[in-house]
């Protein structure tokens, strides 16, 4: 949250001249040096929330507020008699953007190469270690769009790609343990979860189910699943 606000503030720094020096008569092209600056200011706010990885979210949004900031700048040597000198020095902002863009983009691109990558089983069916490895991703898309996780436990002999014609191309399913499947919804909500699952449950076999929407870590999500369902073995055994 705090990140969506620093593009306001390091904007709102760039425009601080215009209340200590004194105003020039023309507004033209100051006011559309100031347009772009609010402009660049909603991007990189938006961009805190993007679907990245917290480090690339970071870098991205510095770089798109130093385009914001110079532009800040530039409206208020326009629209107040700011020294020259001053209006230089703020420029190096503009050369500050491209490497943090380039930052951010080596971040990405090195976690891609160097991160774990999911291990897909057979049948297009993912294993645990891919789940820690996709969980950041996951994460962060939930902040988005809707993410609802499935936890389905099956006889231990169930095929986890049998789940796979029940769901849209962008659902996940992870295999815990034998019977034990993880089933990821992107873009469905408790609600739609249900419909996934009563189409599950009218052609497989399903011991027991728990759904909850993803809001934190895949890992707190995924424990207090498995604890709903050991309350339910505990009441139903």
């Amino acid at each position: 949250m705090g990140l969506s606000f620093l593009p306001w503030a390091l904007t709102l720094l760039g425009l601080l001249p215009l209340w200590f020096f004194p105003r020039q008569q023309s507004l033209y092209p100051g006011v559309l040096f100031l347009l772009a600056a609010l402009l660049l200011a909603t991007a990189a706010s938006l961009y805190a929330r993007a679907p990245l990885g917290p480090k690339v979210r970071f870098f991205w949004v510095l770089g798109v507020s130093s385009v914001a900031v110079q532009a800040a700048f530039l409206a208020s040597g326009e629209l107040a008699q700011v020294p020259d000198d001053l209006v230089v020095t703020a420029s190096v902002a503009s050369l500050i953007a491209p490497a943090l863009f380039l930052a951010g983009l080596f971040v990405l691109l090195r976690g891609e190469a160097l991160g774990p990558l999911p291990v897909q089983g057979e049948g297009g069916v993912l294993s645990q270690s891919a789940l820690q490895a996709l969980a950041p991703s996951l994460e962060a898309l939930s902040r988005v769009r809707p993410v609802t996780l499935l936890l389905l436990h099956t006889h231990p002999d169930q095929p986890g790609a049998s789940l796979l014609r029940f769901l849209r191309r962008p659902d996940l399913v992870f295999e815990l343990r034998p019977g034990h499947f993880l089933v990821v919804l992107q873009g469905s909500g408790p609600e739609g979860a249900q419909v996934v699952f009563r189409r599950i449950r009218q052609s497989l076999a399903i011991r027991a189910y728990a759904v909850l929407p993803l809001q934190g870590t895949v890992q707190q999500v995924l424990r207090q699943l498995e604890g709903e369902l050991a309350h339910y073995y505990l009441t139903q055994h």
